[in-house]
């Protein structure tokens, strides 16, 4: 039994050699025909023109079906220790393998760095015609939204931006582009009331809470500090947007923080980190502190993706980490795949794509990691 994939491929090798057996089969036809009359006998220099023409018209053929053009590339904003963006990339592999279509990785040679994403895209359009499509993960993606349209608009190619869309509006997409991902005004939403019940919960006055944020996707934080500010109108926010997604930094934020809390004698109620390593820094902050017998308070950790690492922690229990909201990265990547190859095909679809998140509570593991089927069109101007 031959499989879908070899059968395709089979069949398409049938199809060259039929092609261009028959190209050949036309010029020899007509050099008979051009060899019996008396004014052809000149015209034998044509034959090497028609012979060179049919095998010009194989090479491309076969250049069409051999150059590349099963595989899509993923140019991402950043991936040292970063395991959501891990998690989608073996999700894409898997969606793709589907089809039959390789997956191209390109990491930025800086984490988060504009500049060097965008020389990567400059190398991406010079080699455009190996890829059938791609998808992007924008870096400082409001300033360089310009630079991420004109790199569309000059492709033939189907793009799909995943997680960080550079374009505000529907209206300022590309038509050969589209955008897959969770809304950050969801995201920071569904973790404030997340938070809120927390806080009431415990029943404090005048709460403390800690945002760790990043310059990227601080439409989180926002979306976060204005919703808790709704629900609980005594909190005192801080909010700190230098983590950078990095477990490291966001250690050190939270670190001197509770150490000035505990100068001070004050409490932080609640970390919220904008990403789930983030979130695991503040573990390891707050791990370090009590060890060395130093003051710590009471805080409850919330992060943001749902990774496998933070599901693992929470679950384990015997940390402060209390929830994550669940950004399921299969369901990103099969959404996205599906929106690339109806690009591609050239079928109407909603340029821009959210797909609904939740809240992965202790205790409840068998409903958190599988997350929502549905999706969520966004078409409003």
């Amino acid at each position: 039994m031959i499989d879908g994939g070899r059968r395709e491929k089979l069949l398409r090798e049938l199809s060259i050699s039929l092609v261009s057996g028959l190209i050949l089969a036309v010029a020899g036809k007509a050099y008979a025909s051009w060899a019996a009359t008396a004014w052809a006998r000149s015209a034998w220099l044509v034959l090497p023109a028609v012979v060179a023409a049919a095998g010009t018209a194989f090479a491309v053929t076969r250049y069409r079906h051999h150059s590349g053009r099963r595989q899509v590339f993923l140019l991402v904003s950043a991936f040292v220790q970063k395991h959501w963006v891990a998690e989608l990339v073996e999700n894409l592999v898997r969606s793709l393998d589907r089809h039959g279509i390789d997956l191209v990785l390109k990491i930025p040679p800086y984490e988060y760095g504009g500049h060097g994403q965008l020389q990567q895209l400059a190398e991406l359009k010079r080699n455009s015609r190996a890829f059938l499509g791609g998808f992007v993960m924008a870096a400082d993606s409001a300033a360089n939204r310009v630079e991420f349209e004109r790199f569309c608009r000059s492709l033939r190619i189907p793009i799909v931006f995943i997680d960080s869309s550079p374009f505000e509006h529907v209206r300022d997409f590309p038509p050969n582009a589209a955008f897959v991902g969770c809304e950050d005004a969801e995201i920071g939403a569904r973790s404030a009331e997340s938070v809120a019940r927390i806080l009431r919960d415990r029943g404090v006055p005048s709460p403390s809470v800690l945002v760790v944020g990043s310059n990227e996707h601080s439409g989180r934080q926002d979306a976060f500090a204005a919703r808790l500010r709704a629900e609980v109108a005594t909190v005192e926010i801080t909010v700190n947007g230098q983590g950078r997604f990095d477990r490291g930094r966001a250690a050190g934020i939270v670190g001197q923080m509770l150490q000035e809390a505990h100068r001070r004698g004050t409490a932080v109620d609640v970390v919220f980190c904008t990403n789930d390593e983030m979130a695991l820094g503040a573990v390891d902050a707050v791990q370090k502190r009590a060890a060395a017998g130093e003051g710590i308070g009471d805080p409850v950790i919330v992060g943001v993706d749902g990774t496998r690492e933070a599901i693992a922690t929470i679950d384990a229990g015997g940390t402060r980490f209390r929830s994550t909201v669940v950004q399921e990265s299969g369901r990103v990547a099969e959404v996205a795949v599906s929106n690339l190859l109806r690009l591609r095909d050239h079928e109407p679809l909603d340029v821009r794509t959210y797909i609904p998140t939740m809240i992965y509570p202790l205790g409840d593991a068998s409903t958190a990691v599988s997350g929502p089927r549905g999706v969520r069109q966004h078409d409003a101007s």
